[in-house]
């Protein structure tokens, strides 16, 4: 649910809105602003154990780990290597390149991985460090044996892979994606699923959350699981604990640690 300018509204006493995650894409930073609440997030508190996520869905998508729990638990000693992807020397295209992006940079360079990266602001020194290549999205799309996606979720990025995107991935090519389901096309993805014009994808976020039906549910070369990559004990009270000091510090008077939004400047006049 949404916290837009008629929910805030219904508020006129609070101050501040600490967010125990780092995305702040469900609440109206303008009509906060203009009211002079400061929103606040925990970016980054979670990067390692989103990182961890992201290529457990690589690592279970790629080599059918799903499919093989499946065959065993129906009766089937079905030890079968169609579609599996040798992820030693495979291509890892990214997708964005914050915090989370570059904790999974390491983990694919620890796999031996050549990794390419499509972002709006490339570290050159990150990249010299890892061998990373930056490319145009379209390149990235084209050239990866898994395109993982870490973009954050704004106006220029919703949407950002669509059918045309998609279709420019390799046949064998998979998509993991623990970012924003808004980033891609769900309808168009399932399409290419369904036709089998892809290898499989790994997604722990959707268009709409909870994922409650969707046609995605009928297909064995995806897996699907419920927003949980930054869901461990220690990131989870990490989160917390960083909510509170943002919290205390806003309504003690001074700036918050992560503060994203700027709640005096454009505070409208009443």
């Amino acid at each position: 649910m949404g916290t837009d300018a008629a929910a805030l509204d219904l508020v006129p006493k609070v101050r501040v809105i600490a967010h125990h995650t780092s995305g702040t894409d469900n609440i109206d930073l303008l009509a906060a602003s203009e009211r002079g609440i400061a929103v606040t997030n925990v970016k980054g508190v979670n990067a390692e154990q989103c990182a961890e996520f992201s290529i457990g869905l690589m690592l279970a998508i790629t080599r059918q780990i799903r499919r093989g729990d499946l065959a065993i638990r129906q009766g089937r000693w079905a030890a079968d290597t169609q579609g599996s992807l040798d992820v030693y020397g495979a291509t890892f295209g990214m997708i964005g390149l914050g915090k989370i992006g570059k904790a999974a940079a390491r983990r694919a360079d620890a796999f031996g991985m050549k990794i390419i990266c499509h972002t709006r602001t490339p570290d050159l020194d990150f990249g010299h460090e890892l061998g990373i290549t930056y490319l145009p999205l379209h390149d990235v799309m084209a050239q990866a044996d898994v395109v993982s996606v870490y973009a954050s979720l704004n106006d220029q990025t919703r949407g950002m892979i669509g059918a045309q995107e998609i279709a420019l991935m390799q046949p064998n090519g998979f998509i993991v994606n623990i970012a924003r389901g808004e980033l891609i096309d769900e309808a168009a993805l399932t399409d290419a699923l369904t036709n089998g014009r892809i290898g499989g994808a790994a997604l722990d976020v959707f268009e709409v959350e909870p994922l409650t039906e969707s046609p995605l549910f009928a297909l064995d070369n995806v897996i699907l699981t419920p927003h949980q990559a930054g869901l461990t004990h220690g990131a989870k009270s990490a989160a917390a604990l960083g909510a509170v000091r943002n919290a205390l510090a806003v309504l003690a008077g001074e700036v918050a640690p992560n503060l994203v939004n700027s709640p005096f400047k454009n505070r409208r006049h009443t």
